[in-house]
């Protein structure tokens, strides 16, 4: 037995990374989302992919070793959510002022989350671009898929995972007793930011389930996004777009897209300290300055830190005290 626990449109982005005009690879950009758009239309969410790609989908059964988190960065009405995929003005301590490209899309489509006795699945059929493309082979996104979906116990740490957790209120929480992970059976799981989920890649199509045919999805309507100010190559074509970056800048005190406001988790996305501890979680000592923007890099560090780790003294740090004291040293 299987129950259709939501359904909706489901809209693709991705930002690039500062100073990059046009992207041809994961490498180029600072983040990919996915955003899911009920069909009540009252509210959108948005999520963080980890790696910048949907999980690989391998023959036969799922495999649990190629699984992708998502972190849920903002749930609001559409419109709200559209205006953080604008571009994003904010200053650094050691660069001034900043601006983020707006966020490209990359896909639309449909989807339903599906619940059945074993586990419960994200599924989604793309309507635009007609067939994918290089922009949509490098981050993952198919033609249609479907991929086991499970919500993490806040309680319980998961190698990997973001260290962000969701204010359940005490009837949700309970939900998960002792569990590592449940089934989205309830969709209020995911109205909660800082919500994180497990993709795990099903299958390559969407059968047997069906996806309720709800119109074509259109990014620049749903979310209120002029449409002659974004590019919208990907959408046609598949082909990775340049930002434009003529949209207003939205003057906020964040980029909510990138999961939380200013101060707590959002601090730890800019170049302040908890930024650098941050993006330095797990790091070895000792270790050169090559080796700590490595780590960096691989823990998705904004640019505005891994720029800050480029600029320190090349020598052999021992502890993150002498990190701490060589920042000092170039602010």
């Amino acid at each position: 037995m299987t129950n259709t626990v939501e359904s909706g449109e489901i809209h693709f982005f991705y930002r690039t990374r500062l100073g990059v005009r046009q992207p041809s690879g994961r490498d180029d950009l600072e983040r990919v989302f996915l955003a899911l758009v009920p069909d009540d239309g009252k509210h959108a969410r948005l999520f963080v992919i980890g790696r910048k790609h949907l999980p690989r989908i391998l023959p036969g059964e799922s495999d649990p070793s190629e699984r992708h988190w998502l972190l849920l960065s903002m749930v609001d009405a559409p419109e709200a959510v559209g205006k953080a995929l604008h571009p994003v003005r904010y200053d650094t301590e050691t660069r001034g002022e900043r601006q983020t490209s707006e966020a490209v899309p990359a896909g639309a489509g449909r989807y339903a989350i599906v619940s059945g006795d074993d586990a419960s699945q994200l599924v989604y059929r793309l309507v635009a671009p007609r067939r994918p493309g290089p922009a949509q082979e490098a981050l993952g996104i198919r033609q249609e898929a479907r991929y086991v979906i499970a919500v993490r116990n806040p309680t319980v740490e998961v190698p990997g995972f973001p260290e962000e957790k969701p204010a359940y209120p005490e009837d949700i929480a309970g939900q998960f007793a002792d569990e590592r992970w449940i089934d989205v059976s309830d969709p209020r799981l995911l109205d909660h930011e800082n919500a994180q989920l497990v993709l795990i890649g099903a299958h390559e199509e969407t059968a047997p389930f069906s996806i309720p045919d709800d119109g074509r999805p259109d990014p620049f309507a749903t979310f209120g996004l002029d449409a002659d100010a974004w590019p919208d190559e990907a959408l046609r074509s598949g082909t990775f777009a340049e930002p434009k970056e003529e949209a207003d800048p939205v003057e906020a005190r964040g980029d909510r897209s990138k999961g939380g406001r200013r101060g707590g988790a959002a601090a730890a996305k800019t170049d302040s300290a908890a930024g650098v501890a941050a993006a330095l979680k797990g790091v070895s000592f000792p270790s050169d300055r090559s080796g700590l923007v490595r780590h960096a890099q691989g823990n998705e560090a904004p640019e505005e830190v891994i720029g800050l780790l480029r600029s320190i003294p090349d020598r052999r740090f021992e502890t993150m005290a002498d990190v701490t004291k060589a920042i000092g040293e170039v602010r």
